[in-house]
Formats: structure tokens, C-alpha cells, sequence
């Protein structure tokens, strides 16, 4: 596992040993920041159940300003810090917080211009995520949503949420990515 582009490009990343984190594909990442372009660069970024944090550390190689990235696993967490130590990101905002999900939305009180969810796969956490960002209102208005899941989930968020609405999903593989943005 690597940062694909950037300021840190090529650096290695710990990976996990076993199948508890699933980090995203070069393939796939690739594509989350073709599409974001350089709406990337001064972002606030939020990586949600951030496993290794390589997202989140791919975001701030691009220019990102900074990243928050949240994680109910501590193995995950520690992997997390030790890969932004392998980067040594200067003048950005760096957050790592150890909690649940639906929970950290619930009480932030910061918007964001980008955020990241890649649950379990076979979890309804995504549409649950999805639905409390819309609650809370933790998006910046001109803000963007990617969520990363299984092709063939089947979800009900169009009927529970009506101030988000999908832009677009595209497969890669077992892959899918769904773009949202404010209705």
C-alpha cells in the first residue's frame, strides 16, 4: 500500500495483517481523486472509518489543508498514526479520533468539504452514516459525499434522505463509488 500522487508519492504505508481492514485499491483511490480534481486542494477532509487512514493521508499528499479521521478500532487507529508519522505532513490540521461513527457525527460541530465513508461492506452503517451526515449537517454547502461499498448493495437512503441526493455511483471490480452532494 502507497500514496499514489502528491507531495508524497510512492511513499509506503503499514498495511494490516488479516482481513479486519480492507484498504482501498490504488485503482480505486486513483479514481475518488480524478473525479474530486483540485477541489482536493485547502479542503477540510473527513475520513470516516478511516482503517489505515490512507485516504485521508492520499487527501492530504493532493493539498489537502486537513483531515480528521475517525475509527471505533484501536488497531486501526494505531496503524493510522503510524502512517501520517511516515509522512510527516507540515501545516495541517491532523485529527485521529478513536469513536464511533454515527456517534462522532452526532457531535461535531465542524462542516466539511469532503467526506469519505468506506464501512464494512456487508453493514448498513453507510446508509446510517449517510442519513445522520443529513441530520447533522455536517457537509458544507458546496461540499461533496464519497461512499465506497459493494456494487451490488442494495440501499434505501433516497427514501429517507431529502437534502442529499446522489450525483452518480461508478464500479470498479466488486467496487462501487457514490458521489452525493446537497439537493
Amino acid at each position: 500500500m502507497r500514496v499514489i500522487s502528491g507531495s508524497f508519492k510512492g511513499r509506503r504505508l503499514t498495511a494490516p495483517k488479516g482481513l479486519t481492514i480492507r484498504p482501498t485499491p490504488d485503482k480505486v483511490k486513483g479514481a475518488i481523486f480524478n473525479v474530486l480534481g483540485d477541489r482536493i486542494i485547502e479542503s477540510s477532509f473527513l475520513d470516516l472509518f478511516a482503517g489505515t487512514g490512507a485516504i485521508g493521508i492520499e487527501a492530504l499528499s493532493r493539498g489537502a489543508k486537513g483531515v480528521v479521521f475517525v475509527d471505533n478500532n484501536i488497531k486501526a487507529i494505531n496503524i493510522i498514526k503510524e502512517n501520517l508519522q511516515k509522512c510527516e505532513f507540515e501545516n495541517s490540521e491532523l485529527h485521529v479520533i478513536k469513536a464511533d461513527v454515527i456517534e462522532f457525527i452526532k457531535k461535531t460541530d465542524h462542516q466539511f468539504d469532503i467526506i469519505f465513508l468506506d464501512p464494512p461492506y456487508k453493514s448498513d452503517l453507510g446508509e446510517n452514516a449517510l442519513l445522520e451526515i443529513s441530520k447533522f449537517n455536517i457537509l458544507k454547502d458546496d461540499g461533496e459525499i464519497i461512499w465506497e461499498h459493494y456494487y451490488k448493495k442494495i440501499t434505501n437512503y433516497e427514501l429517507q434522505i431529502t437534502n442529499l441526493k446522489l450525483k452518480r455511483t461508478n464500479r470498479y471490480g466488486d467496487t462501487a463509488l457514490s458521489f452525493f452532494c446537497h439537493n
